[in-house]
């Protein structure tokens, strides 16, 4: 019994438990908007998610993993309030630029009114970059000192929010869906944002601490991982893009449900990555090569095994799990689950791969990466569009692109530190086996 309280009360479980709920919360807000919204509007939302992560990218990629780094690495109080607060200010004006940019865009579309129907975002797209902002900050800086339960508790309370607000103003209020949705999200992200303030996790005393030379470490490190952390996001984003231009709005509604639910399995992933990279930074700051490659390896491992049985249950059961989650009107893209399965179990050697280059200063290889990745989704994409015209041959490109990040990522990795592929499998087993045998024998 004490074995599973001492594993119940770690940090890794407590990441793995945290994310993995509000990764739920995000799919039951998917399916609910599937259900109670029409393929087109629901088609137009998935568009402007996919814009506004651009953006939310932009912000994460500059901050993050170089926030996240220097503090672990800070030496003393001093060091890491310099740290936030310059963080903070970066955090400004990379807002200010986007205000800009966004600004000039919708000046542009108006006088030659380029997407009309598309006008609207504009507006929401400048509220939720205000209002998320102390929200998004306030993980990161919680991920930094490894205060898991609460950096959990933040996106479990946003996800929640935006559930209870969307079923509610359904259910009492005549407005237009899409703009009750829209209003929802927004929403959401102030409340919490608001309630991080309260908590005094925003870390936004230490604005004053800012340093030029912070500054610029920062903006050294950030620059290439926000090019990394935006191409990485286009992959996917690029695919709602093109097969809107190909096919419609519809087919990116049709599209996104089984993509959806093996995000679900990639956000808890991405974020145990994440919740993991301060200690790895700190292994690597003491260079301690051997057991960074070691816990990279077991960590990459366990979650391929705890993935492994959920990819090949949506194999399996591809059409239900689609009807159970949007319904009857998406049960014909059950295909497209079982392709997107196949290499579901796979992605934390991508995702992990990806961190891990960030952690051992090669940020430029983990760019390069995501720029081969996106290239081959691009043009297969439009290849496979303009000569087969289908959602499934996109899903196969998707499977290629997939490979291609991890097939480079481990090949940087074994140059690097010698990391190896069959390490990760026997390391991971010994975990996974170590983990199942605490909690069914009761073993301390």
């Amino acid at each position: 019994m004490k074995g599973i309280i001492s594993l119940l009360k770690g940090k890794s479980f407590i990441s793995l438990l945290g994310n993995g709920i509000s990764a739920l919360l995000g799919l039951l807000s998917f399916a609910i908007l599937a259900r109670y919204t029409s393929k087109q509007d629901f088609g137009i939302w998935i568009i402007f998610l996919t814009t506004y992560g651009i953006f939310d990218t932009l912000r994460t990629g500059m901050i993050l993993n170089a926030f996240i780094k220097n503090y672990t690495q800070s030496n003393g109080i001093d060091e890491e309030q310099n740290v936030i607060g310059s963080s903070w200010y970066l955090s400004l004006i990379v807002n200010a630029l986007y205000f800009l940019i966004i600004s000039i865009i919708y000046l542009i579309f108006n006088i030659f009114s380029i997407l009309p129907q598309y006008h609207f975002f504009f507006l929401w797209y400048f509220l939720i970059s205000i209002f998320s902002l102390p929200l998004n900050f306030s993980t990161w800086y919680l991920n930094a000192k490894l205060q898991i339960l609460e950096m959990s508790l933040v996106r479990i309370f946003s996800q929640f929010l935006f559930v209870i607000f969307i079923l509610f103003f359904f259910e009492f209020t005549i407005f237009d869906k899409l703009t009750i949705v829209l209003f929802c999200y927004t929403l959401s992200q102030l409340l919490t944002s608001i309630f991080c303030f309260f908590k005094g996790w925003t870390g936004l005393s230490y604005f004053g601490k800012r340093t030029k030379q912070g500054l610029n470490s920062l903006f050294n490190f950030g620059k290439f991982s926000m090019g990394t952390l935006l191409f990485s996001n286009l992959i996917k984003g690029s695919d709602s893009f093109i097969i809107s231009k190909f096919l419609g709005t519809i087919a990116v509604a049709t599209y996104s449900v089984p993509l959806r639910i093996v995000d679900f399995f990639e956000i808890i992933v991405r974020s145990f990555a994440i919740t993991n990279m301060p200690l790895m930074s700190a292994l690597h700051a003491k260079n301690d090569i051997q057991l960074l490659r070691k816990e990279f390896e077991r960590k990459t491992g366990f979650l391929f095994f705890l993935l492994l049985p959920a990819s090949i249950f949506c194999i399996v059961f591809a059409k239900q799990i689609v009807v159970l989650l949007a319904g009857a009107q998406y049960k014909d893209s059950y295909y497209l689950l079982q392709l997107f399965a196949i290499y579901t179990a796979f992605t934390p050697l991508d995702k992990l791969s990806g961190v891990m280059l960030d952690i051992i200063n090669k940020p430029q290889s983990n760019f390069i990466k995501v720029i081969l990745m996106l290239t081959v989704n691009v043009v297969g994409d439009i290849f496979s569009l303009y000569y087969f015209g289908t959602l499934e041959s996109v899903a196969i490109v998707s499977t290629l692109t997939f490979l291609t990040g991890v097939f480079y990522g481990m090949y940087i990795l074994n140059k690097s530190i010698e990391v190896n592929f069959l390490n990760i499998f026997n390391l991971g087993f010994g975990e996974f086996v170590l983990k199942f045998k605490t909690i069914t024998q009761n073993k301390i």
